[in-house]
């Protein structure tokens, strides 16, 4: 998987609208310095309209992401199951350019790698647990038990029959 896998070219699109399929896998977020993920099987349905002004691009991201519960660090499966669009703008105004939303007019091809990675990390949860995993299972945490007694001050025992 290269990130030019992900180009869309908008020259090839069939009567104005086209669908673009890709299999997402751990060589997926490799393709990112410093990802957040490492280890996922996402199917990513990429629906691209073209306008005379604008490019909305449709995500339907359906798969598993592989992560590790916050609190017991057993491996879980978080689902992942979105919907969400973008709308890119076509300009010619150079200083528009500079603006994240906007591509130039010129410009015939687009890469969407960054977008899938952006649809997937708002989609995961800030804190992730068992209980929100596919298997729904609650963290079994083990606490060493500690064998010491505690030693009671006899002024505070005094001082507890005071109060009673």
């Amino acid at each position: 998987m290269k990130l030019s896998d992900f180009d869309i070219d908008f020259i090839k699109f069939k009567n104005e609208k086209d669908s673009f399929n890709y299999k997402l896998n751990n060589t997926f977020f490799g393709l990112k310095e410093n990802s957040l993920y490492h280890s996922c099987e996402i199917d990513a349905v990429v629906h691209c309209t073209r306008n005379e002004n604008n490019i909305t691009l449709d995500f339907e991201l359906v798969g598993f992401m592989d992560s590790q519960c916050d609190r017991c660090l057993n491996n879980i499966k978080i689902e992942v199951k979105t919907d969400r669009n973008e709308v890119i703008r076509l300009t010619s105004n150079e200083d528009l350019l500079k603006e994240e939303s906007y591509i130039s007019i010129n410009n015939q091809v687009y890469n969407v790698y960054d977008s899938l990675y952006e649809q997937i990390c708002l989609y995961m949860p800030s804190r992730m647990i068992c209980e929100i995993s596919k298997d729904q299972k609650t963290c079994k945490i083990e606490h060493p038990i500690t064998e010491k007694e505690e030693e009671v001050d006899e002024r505070w025992a005094e001082l507890k029959k005071l109060i009673k």
